[in-house]
């Protein structure tokens, strides 16, 4: 077996999710973490004191994140921090690993307000993998079976198998690009779903959505130079179906609650990360996506902004021209 170590930068919900299924599957997992008390009953009882459903992780690595260290030149590195955090809490580390530490982004977003990838904010010499699915934090915890993609710029079969246990399968992917389009665009989608079911409009309602907000993922993954054939494997639809359908979903939820006719600020203001929301805002500021057809897209970043109702964007969105499906 690999005897690398995979060291995972961020001890929140999902972050100590994958090293719970890593810890399960028998591999070296170190997790890191940005409060230094946080990690101190970490090291000390294997509990995550911020995330009280993850079970106990005995024997696990890591410590406070000031104290971040690789073990070798070929440990993995694993961002679990969310995306628009992710370029300040990484910058501070480039001198504590290697060219030869592969680096795995799993954050859903984009990097900044203007629409770029994570991959090009961090700009890596050795490239950056991306590890993106349907996967909720939940069910790594309950060791159910998930299965992602980690797509490489390069094919890594050492570290596709490394990564996969028996409860977590990985499928190789060469599309970073598309990966990470289809991460941030799925959480759009989700809202938009969330907003429907909160107003009551039901299933065939949603399904339509689904299915229109994949052209979407589609459409913009070639704008960004990704492989749009990415959008139907499980990034894109795969990634879908369980986010826009499950109120474990924070984009599905906020949707929900708008739907219901909550105040979009005021959701936003109690901190709580809904991807979906920043990544529709920067998209639509970027100017990359201009004179593409993303009506869902443009409705959550109104609707993100606290403008206009889900009540008008659903009539704006159904008295679009008739058009061909696909």
């Amino acid at each position: 077996m690999d005897k690398r170590n995979i060291h995972v930068i961020g001890a929140g919900e999902f972050g100590s999710a994958l090293a719970h299924a890593w810890l399960q599957g028998g591999r070296q997992v170190a997790l890191w973490c940005r409060d230094a008390q946080q990690a101190a009953i970490l090291r000390k009882s294997g509990r995550n004191p911020k995330v009280p459903e993850c079970p106990l992780l005995p024997g696990i690595g890591g410590g406070h994140l000031a104290d971040f260290a690789v073990d070798s030149a070929h440990d993995v590195l694993v961002l679990a921090v969310k995306a628009q955090s992710q370029t300040a809490v990484f910058e501070p580390l480039r001198d504590r690993f290697g060219s030869n530490n592969p680096v795995v982004a799993v954050s859903k977003g984009f990097a900044d307000g203007k629409g770029t990838l994570l991959s090009s904010a961090l700009a890596l010499p050795q490239g950056m993998g991306v590890l993106s699915g349907p996967s909720f934090s939940l069910d790594l915890f309950s060791n159910r079976p998930t299965a992602v993609t980690l797509a490489t710029e390069s094919s890594d079969e050492a570290l596709l198998a490394l990564l996969s246990t028996s409860r977590l399968r990985l499928y190789a992917s060469r599309d970073t690009v598309g990966v990470q389009v289809c991460g941030a665009m799925k959480n759009i989608v989700a809202i938009a779903c969330g907003c429907s079911d909160g107003m009551g409009f039901g299933a065939s309602a949603r399904a339509a959505l689904m299915a229109r907000g994949l052209r979407e993922l589609e459409r913009v993954t070639e704008v960004f130079g990704g492989d749009p054939r990415t959008a139907v494997g499980l990034a894109g639809v795969g990634d879908l179906a369980l986010t826009c359908q499950d109120e474990q979903s924070r984009n599905y939820s906020f949707g929900h609650n708008l739907g219901e006719g909550q105040s979009a600020v005021d959701l936003l203001s109690r901190g709580t990360t809904v991807e979906g929301a920043a990544a529709a805002l920067s998209l639509i500021a970027s100017g990359r996506v201009s004179g593409l057809s993303l009506p869902i897209t443009e409705a959550v970043a109104r609707l993100s902004r606290g403008e206009g109702s889900p009540v008008e964007e659903v009539a704006n969105l159904l008295s679009r021209s008739l058009a061909v499906d696909v």
